[in-house]
């Protein structure tokens, strides 16, 4: 009699781990709330930056970015405030009241509707960066990403800052994480710089140090994201 209840312990201890592994559907958990100074505006490269100064009880806000966003296939869109940032897999809410916010969510993903009186917004792909690698002012990033975007030989696109692989980027071609058929990845890239991406179905997510995470276009072989 022993090892039967031995064994039903055991069945009922793992059904348990299999339904904490399972749990709710992922989009509806999130993985990251940030709170603070917020600012977004489109970037040189033709995606939507929405950088985040964070603000803790414990740590206040020193007025450079902790964390930064950008929004593949995005409308223009601009805001300077304080907000809280929410981050789901497949899709980024920026709420600056109780009744008012963006929802962004990457095309093809099924998730659960928007907050009625919040705009929603249907977009590419999401690359998120954290780290010493985009600790700076919003001023001084944005001029970061205006520099990497004047060094290729090439103009944003309608399609949200997608370059063809053919013109020349080599960050869709070498990716570190990530690469042709996968929609999502992430890296590590040491001094505590670390990125990711979230892509739709028409395009595959590339990662790369230094933290560099896009959406590559599949059509014509690939498009470039940095």
């Amino acid at each position: 009699m022993k090892w039967r209840y031995a064994v039903i312990v055991l069945v009922v201890l793992l059904a348990a781990a299999v339904r904490v592994a399972v749990g709710v559907p992922h989009a509806s958990v999130p993985s990251l709330t940030l709170t603070g100074q917020v600012d977004i505006a489109m970037g040189p490269d033709g995606k939507l930056l929405v950088l985040v100064d964070e603000a803790t009880a414990h740590q206040p806000g020193d007025g450079l970015v902790e964390h930064a966003f950008r929004l593949q296939g995005a409308d223009s869109l601009a805001y300077s405030g304080h907000a809280t940032v929410v981050y789901i897999r497949g899709r980024l809410i920026v709420q600056m009241s109780e009744t008012t916010g963006w929802v962004f969510s990457v095309a093809g993903r099924v998730l659960p509707p928007p907050d009625p009186g919040f705009s929603a917004y249907t977009i590419n792909g999401i690359a998120h960066s954290w780290g010493e690698a985009i600790h700076m002012s919003p001023a001084a990033l944005f001029s970061t990403f205006a520099a990497a975007a004047c060094s290729k030989t090439t103009t944003s696109s309608p399609s949200g800052g997608v370059i063809l692989a053919s013109e020349g980027d080599p960050g869709c071609k070498n990716c570190q994480a990530g690469g042709p058929g996968v929609s999502g990845c992430s890296i590590n890239c040491g001094g505590g710089s670390s990125c990711e991406s979230d892509c739709d179905a028409d395009s595959f997510a590339c990662c790369n140090c230094p933290a560099g995470c896009g959406c590559c276009s599949n059509q014509e072989g690939g498009g470039g994201h940095h």
